[in-house]
C-alpha cells in the first residue's frame, strides 16, 4: 500500500493538484483502500508535525530575513562586493556569488537571496556585456547558497524531525556553501576570460569608478554595510555560546532586523513593515500546511512500512556502501526537481534514514547532504525556484537558461558528491567548535 499512496500522489501531482494538498489526498484515499487505522490518525498526525518548539524558529527567520531584504542591505553588500571584487576579470559576476554567501548568513532564504542580490547587480551585469540568460542562471544557482549558509530554515526542519543539532548542522552548512560560492566565481573568472569582458570598464568604453579598488572605498562601504556583518555573528555565536536556542535566536534576529532597519538605515516605514509582516505571514502559513500534511503522508509511509521496503529493495541490488550513496544523491536530486523542499524532506527523511544509519552514516553527515542535495533542486527545471525567480526578475524563459545554468549545477553536483564521500569537509566545524559528528 506504500506504493498505491505514492502513486496516487503522483499522479495528483501530474493532473495539476497543489502539492501541499496532495500530500494530503493521497493518504486519505489510500485509508478509504485500506483502512487499518481512524482517518481521525491522519489529523492528530498533521497537528503533530507542527506542534514542535523549534518549528517557531521558521517565521522568525523568514521575517528577518524580509526586513533584511527590503532594508536595502542587499545594495549595501554589492557596493562592498564591488569594490573588492571589481578589478578582477569576471569580478562583477563574482560579487553575486559572494555577496550571496554575505546575504544567505542574513536570510537563509533561497528566493530572498536570488531576488535582493540577483536583482540588484542583473542591470549592471548585463550593462557590462554578459548575456541575459547567463547572468539569470547565475542569480539562480547563487540563490541556492542561501539555505545552506546558516541560518537555514531547511536544516532547521530537518532538525527539528530527527533529533540532529541545529547548531551543529548550522556549522555544517558552512563550508559546503563557501565551496558553492566559491566554485561559481572560479567559472565567473572563466566566462568573463572566454568572452573578454571587463568589469572596471563599461561597453563604450567609460571607466565605472564604482568598481576601482580604494582603501577609502572599502573602508567606505564596509562602514555602511557592517550590521548586515554582526548579525550572522550573533546568531551563531548565540547558539554556540549556549546563550540561546534556535527558536530564540530567530526572534533575536527580528529584534535586531527592526532595530537596523528602522532606526539605523531608516530604510523601512510602519506601512512597508504592515506588508513585510503580511508577506511573511503568508510564506510561512505555505510552509507549515505543507509541514502538517507532509507530516501525515511520512506517517502513512512508514505505518506500511516504506522504509523497510526501501531499505529491502537497495539492498536486493546491491550491498556496496559507495554505491547506495550514489543511488541515494540520484534520487534527491531528481526529487528536488520536481517537488519543493519541505515537502522533499519531510517525505524521504522518514524513509531514507534509516538507509543512512544502516550503512554507518552520521545522522548529522545524512541531513547535510539531504539538505544541500534537495536545495540545489532550488535551481533546476522545471520546478526550481529561484530560476523562476530569477526567470521573472531577467524576463527570460526558463527552456533559454537551459543550456548555460548546466555546467553550473554539475558543478554543484560534483561538490555534493565530494562532501557526501569525504564527510570531514562537512563535519569539520561541528567537531571542532561543539565536539559531534563522528
Amino acid at each position: 500500500m506504500a506504493l498505491t499512496m505514492v502513486l496516487i500522489f503522483l499522479i495528483l501531482i501530474l493532473v495539476g493538484f497543489p502539492i501541499a494538498f496532495a500530500l494530503l489526498i493521497s493518504p486519505t484515499i489510500t485509508l478509504l483502500l485500506d483502512p487499518i487505522v481512524s482517518q481521525r490518525v491522519l489529523v492528530q498526525q498533521m497537528f503533530r508535525g507542527v506542534d514542535l518548539f523549534t518549528y517557531l524558529a521558521v517565521p522568525f527567520f523568514i521575517l528577518s530575513g524580509v526586513l533584511m531584504q527590503r532594508g536595502g542591505i542587499s545594495k549595501r553588500l554589492v557596493d562592498f562586493s564591488s569594490v573588492i571584487l571589481g578589478r578582477l576579470v569576471g569580478g562583477l559576476a563574482m560579487v553575486v556569488a559572494f555577496a550571496s554567501m554575505i546575504f544567505a548568513s542574513i536570510t537563509g532564504s533561497g528566493p530572498a537571496t536570488t531576488a535582493a542580490i540577483g536583482g540588484a547587480v542583473m542591470p549592471e551585469l548585463i550593462r557590462k556585456g554578459y548575456k541575459r540568460e547567463w547572468t539569470v542562471a547565475l542569480m539562480a544557482v547563487s540563490g541556492v547558497i542561501g539555505p545552506i549558509i546558516p541560518p537555514s530554515i531547511t536544516m532547521v526542519i530537518y532538525g527539528s524531525m530527527t533529533g540532529t543539532s541545529i547548531g551543529a548542522l548550522f556549522l555544517g552548512g558552512i563550508v559546503p556553501g563557501a565551496m558553492i560560492g566559491i566554485a561559481l566565481m572560479i567559472m565567473s573568472y572563466i566566462h568573463a576570460k572566454k568572452h573578454n569582458i571587463n568589469s572596471t570598464t563599461n561597453l563604450d568604453g567609460s571607466v565605472d569608478e564604482s568598481m576601482i579598488f580604494t582603501w577609502g572605498n572599502l573602508w567606505r562601504t564596509f562602514l555602511d554595510a557592517i550590521w548586515a556583518f554582526v548579525m550572522p555573528i550573533i546568531i551563531l555565536g548565540g547558539i554556540l555560546l549556549g546563550w540561546f536556542t534556535p527558536t530564540e535566536a530567530g526572534v533575536i534576529s527580528v529584534v535586531y532586523a527592526i532595530i537596523i532597519c528602522f532606526f539605523v538605515y531608516r530604510s523601512i516605514t510602519i506601512k512597508e513593515l504592515i506588508d513585510i509582516l503580511k508577506s511573511s505571514t503568508v510564506t510561512t502559513a505555505v510552509i507549515m500546511i505543507i509541514l502538517a500534511n507532509a507530516t501525515a503522508f511520512a506517517w502513512m509511509l512508514s505505518t506500511y512500512q516504506g522504509a523497510q521496503q526501501l531499505m529491502n529493495a537497495i539492498f536486493s541490488l546491491t550491498d556496496n556502501r559507495i554505491i547506495i550513496l550514489l543511488i541515494m544523491n540520484i534520487f534527491l536530486f531528481v526529487l528536488g526537481c520536481f517537488i519543493d523542499t519541505t515537502t522533499a524532506l519531510i517525505m524521504t527523511v522518514p524513509t531514507m534514514l534509516p538507509l543512512a544509519l544502516s550503512i554507518g552514516m552520521d545522522p548529522l553527515h545524512f541531513g547535510l547532504v539531504v539538505c544541500i542535495n534537495l536545495v540545489i533542486g532550488m535551481a533546476t527545471p522545471p520546478l526550481g525556484i529561484t530560476l523562476f525567480t530569477a526567470c521573472s526578475i531577467g524576463k527570460v524563459p526558463i527552456a533559454r537558461v537551459v543550456k548555460p545554468i548546466t555546467p553550473m549545477l554539475i558543478v554543484m553536483f560534483i561538490i555534493l558528491i565530494i562532501i557526501t564521500y569525504i564527510p570531514q569537509i562537512s563535519l569539520f566545524l561541528p567537531r571542532l567548535l561543539m565536539g559531534v559528528g563522528t
